[in-house]
């Protein structure tokens, strides 16, 4: 669960240059002036949030419904830069026509009700205001490095990465107009001693949820790959969609 993985998830999942260059994109799109309120819906430890409130003037809110995601955030934010707030995507403790950006960061394949939690978003923001998700493609998830270790994640990931076409199709009916999509393609070389820490770590969600045999057998593989040469790098490409839309 979110709540075990808290106090070691900002090391499963460092910040890269690709990370503050699709925060950037965002910003800019969003045009944000100051005293306009930017909210990450799902902000989790403020991974991202932190470095997104050194990037803007806007001011900063960061929701999520994992108390123990919070108390990390609220830990590394001693400058008291962003307001940590507890909170459902169904039901965002925020007034509404306030936000100028709402973000989604690897959010919507944790949703149940996309369709509900994009409403949601909608409520808070002011008119004009830009609801930004950052996910994963369908070919992200068919071409994804771990696959040949544990089959079951393209299994379990399929419906959780809708295409693009269905979540802008899911946008429209949450009343927001037509949505733009860009789709970014992010390679990069993994050393192996790494992906085994990530993979003991299970720093995706979709790891905790195979089979508890298949899971040990695929960290078997890589184990042995680490012990046999630590130089083994694996390539992982990553497609990236940001799709943008305005109330």
């Amino acid at each position: 669960s979110f709540a075990e993985i808290a106090p070691h998830y900002d090391a499963l999942r460092p910040l890269s240059a690709g990370d503050r260059a699709r925060l950037e994109t965002m910003l800019r799109e969003a045009a944000l002036q100051p005293g306009d309120l930017v909210v990450e819906v799902g902000c989790g430890t403020g991974r991202l949030t932190l470095p997104l409130s050194a990037m803007t003037p806007a001011l900063v809110t960061g929701v999520d419904a994992e108390v123990r995601m919070l108390d990390v955030a609220r830990g590394k934010d001693a400058a008291g830069r962003v307001d940590w707030v507890r909170g459902s995507a169904y039901r965002l403790p925020l007034a509404e026509g306030t936000a100028a950006l709402v973000m989604m960061v690897m959010v919507v394949h944790l949703l149940r009700q996309r369709v509900r939690a994009f409403r949601e978003a909608r409520r808070i923001l002011r008119p004009g205001g830009q609801l930004s998700l950052w996910t994963f493609t369908p070919r992200h998830v068919e071409e994804f490095y771990l696959n040949p270790y544990f089959p079951s994640i393209a299994v379990i990931d399929r419906p959780r990465f809708p295409s693009t076409a269905m979540l802008s199709a899911e946008l429209r009916r949450a009343g927001f107009d037509e949505p733009r999509v860009q789709l970014i393609d992010e390679p990069r070389q993994l050393e192996i001693a790494d992906v085994v820490d990530r993979v003991r770590g299970r720093y995706i969600s979709t790891l905790a949820m195979l089979a508890p045999l298949e899971y040990r057998l695929g960290l078997q593989q890589l184990e042995e790959m680490l012990a046999r040469d630590r130089s083994i790098r694996l390539t992982q490409r990553s497609e990236w969609a940001i799709i943008t839309a305005r109330k």
